[in-house]
């Protein structure tokens, strides 16, 4: 992972964690709108097109995703537990949404297209609720510090 070679102060490397985070939710959101659009091909009858499409989706979410923990680990995380539940409980609804979209597509795969159709669409759910949580909870944290830095006495 990058960090500022000018500097060794936790507040550089709080700025590459930040960027490391965005960095992967950009890719979730890449990945959940591949996983619409192959849905969408589905249901114009290009079957085969809308799989892929949800494949590399898929793939998208979860490298996403890994960055995103990857990211987290190097993430230093403040007193307010409010945040930091929620940064959780947007990871655990990705897994289930990518757990649920893996379902889906196993079903797709497998010729059980209403089945597939609908697994996918409850996983695509699950993904976008888990995307707007994580979100919340990092926009919370980074508000949080930036208060504090204002309001800190020089």
């Amino acid at each position: 992972m990058y960090r500022n070679k000018l500097c060794d102060c936790s507040e550089c490397k709080q700025v590459d964690s930040i960027e490391e985070i965005q960095k992967g939710i950009y890719k979730i959101e890449d990945g959940i709108k591949m996983i619409q659009k192959g849905l969408d091909l589905i249901c114009c009858c290009r079957i085969r097109e809308g799989i892929k499409c949800i494949e590399e989706g898929l793939c998208k979410v979860e490298k996403g995703l890994a960055d995103v923990i990857e990211a987290l680990k190097d993430f230093e995380f403040e007193c307010d537990y409010r945040n930091n539940d929620a940064i959780k409980e947007g990871v655990c609804a990705l897994k289930d949404g990518i757990k649920g979209v893996r379902q889906g597509l196993c079903e797709l795969q497998n010729c059980c297209l209403c089945e597939g159709i609908e697994s996918v669409r409850e996983g695509l759910q699950d993904l976008e609720a888990g995307l707007c949580t994580l979100v919340k909870g990092i926009n919370d944290v980074i508000d949080e510090r930036d208060s504090r830095k204002k309001n800190k006495c020089y």
